[in-house]
């Protein structure tokens, strides 16, 4: 798969080094070279500086032929606009990485479809729902060896 990354910070490293790791083709964006180039040092990637709101930077990262474009800098707003305009320049899918819980409802999940926003992700939502799943697990393991035991008796 073709992947935009905009914003090179924690989120958009470690989501560029597991999709790299994956083969994929991976460009990564950011307006700071500080970041890039530890992203470049590392990773097999293309990089470029430059606004992921700037439809000539989105237009240099090829961003028609992208098959996925995923904007995860600090700026919600900077995310949303990102996400709307590489949807309107042909990728085929858009993420935008969210801190208003109000637009992950399954409400406006439609309205942000219409926009041209495929997902947003709200990381407090994603981290609940993960340590969920670990207490989940801790559970069931505990069920299971209660259970066991009692077969043994």
């Amino acid at each position: 798969m073709n992947i935009i990354i905009a914003g090179a910070g924690e989120v958009g490293y470690h989501l560029a080094k597991h999709l790299s790791n994956e083969n994929h083709d991976i460009t990564v964006v950011d307006t700071n070279n500080e970041p890039l180039e530890r992203v470049d040092s590392v990773m097999d990637v293309l990089t470029i500086t430059g606004s992921s709101t700037s439809i000539a930077t989105l237009n240099k990262a090829h961003c028609d032929k992208a098959d996925l474009v995923v904007a995860v800098t600090s700026s919600e707003a900077i995310n949303v606009t990102t996400a709307i305009l590489a949807k309107k320049l042909g990728a085929k899918k858009t993420i935008a990485r969210v801190e208003n819980a109000e637009y992950v409802t399954d409400l406006n999940h439609e309205l942000f479809e219409q926009i041209g926003i495929d997902h947003l992700v709200y990381p407090e939502e994603l981290a609940a729902f993960e340590l969920v799943k670990l207490k989940f697990k801790e559970l069931l393991l505990l069920i299971l060896l209660s259970l066991r035991k009692v077969s043994y008796l």
